[in-house]
């Protein structure tokens, strides 16, 4: 005989009813799980396969099963740790930034003032402008004859009164600084994405809480510290994930801003995936390059919701 509590482990069984429903649900969502299987599935399984493959379009003809052996030649070559150190640089550079610069911007635009929902409104501007339009405008403000550099002549013509002097900032002479122009390019596109989450994160914040630190005595230091930082570490988590994925997967900024150069300066891994492919026309290595970044963003995301996940839990 079965007893009371034990009978509550037993699923109930499905009427008639529900399980037609179940069925109907299955059958009208069924044209949409095919079409995700087609266009993201199976793109995803071949280039899967392909990473375990030799296979370059040199030798059209090969297309051997090596395994790992892809992944093994990349992670003992230097052109991925070259470019892991140059995207971590990259990355972990562009991301702090990101999250100051826009909190910074969200806290202004947070106050009440004139315009704010115009200048909140332009905010978006160069967010929606294409990665590659926006790598072409920095190149025409911070290459050789650009908009910086006739500043930086006219200044020092001024003051030593030379005149001939050429600074070409994305140059030979400069690649720390071309990797620097693509982090503040990189930065000035993602900016205003990170504002409207910190923005609508604000608007969570219950305005009693201030009220009673006011009261309590507390500065603007500490309502920010102990009210308005704790219930933002779960938007500055998910800026940190996102801003991590696009920083190694930055890609249309570095082919129009740097090419890669000068040298290999600029060359970021998503840069070498492409160098890979389209440059060496070694699609299996290409597609274990990618499969590589997947890892390396997934692990960082990992560590961040480790991080800052239970640590943005509020007390209400």
């Amino acid at each position: 005989m079965v007893k009371p509590d034990e009978g509550k482990l037993f699923k109930k069984s499905l009427t008639t009813k529900e399980r037609s429903e179940l069925v109907f649900a299955y059958l009208i969502n069924m044209p949409t799980i095919l079409l995700i299987l087609l266009l993201i599935g199976y793109p995803i399984g071949v280039s899967l396969w392909t990473s375990l493959h030799r296979y370059n379009l040199r030798r059209p003809g090969q297309f051997e099963f090596v395994g790992l052996g892809n992944y093994l030649d990349i992670l003992t070559s230097y052109d991925f740790w070259h470019s892991i150190g140059v995207s971590l640089y990259f990355t972990g550079l562009s991301v702090p930034l990101i999250i100051l610069v826009a909190l910074g911007i969200a806290l202004l635009f947070n106050q009440e003032f004139f315009g704010r929902g115009i200048v909140r409104s332009m905010l978006l501007i160069p967010w929606a402008i294409p990665g590659v339009v926006n790598g072409l405008m920095w190149v025409g403000l911070l290459g050789k004859y650009g908009v910086f550099d006739k500043i930086m002549r006219d200044c020092v013509n001024l003051a030593n009164r030379l005149t001939g002097l050429e600074i070409d900032y994305l140059g030979m002479a400069s690649p720390i600084i071309a990797l620097n122009a693509a982090i503040a390019a990189h930065v000035w596109q993602n900016v205003p994405f990170a504002c409207i989450i910190f923005l609508a994160a604000f608007q969570a914040i219950p305005s009693e809480q201030y009220r009673a630190a006011k009261v309590d005595g507390a500065n603007a230091w500490n309502r920010f510290f102990h009210i308005t930082l704790p219930w933002l570490l779960h938007p500055i988590m998910i800026v940190a994930i996102l801003g991590t994925m696009n920083g190694f997967r930055t890609f249309d900024l570095i082919f129009t801003l740097t090419g890669g150069g000068p040298g290999d300066a600029t060359y970021v891994i998503a840069w070498q995936t492409y160098k890979e492919a389209f440059g060496r026309l070694n699609f299996g290595s290409a597609n274990a390059y990618s499969y590589l970044i997947m890892l390396i963003t997934m692990s960082l995301a990992i560590i961040y919701i480790r991080l800052l996940y239970n640590r943005g839990t509020v007390q209400g």
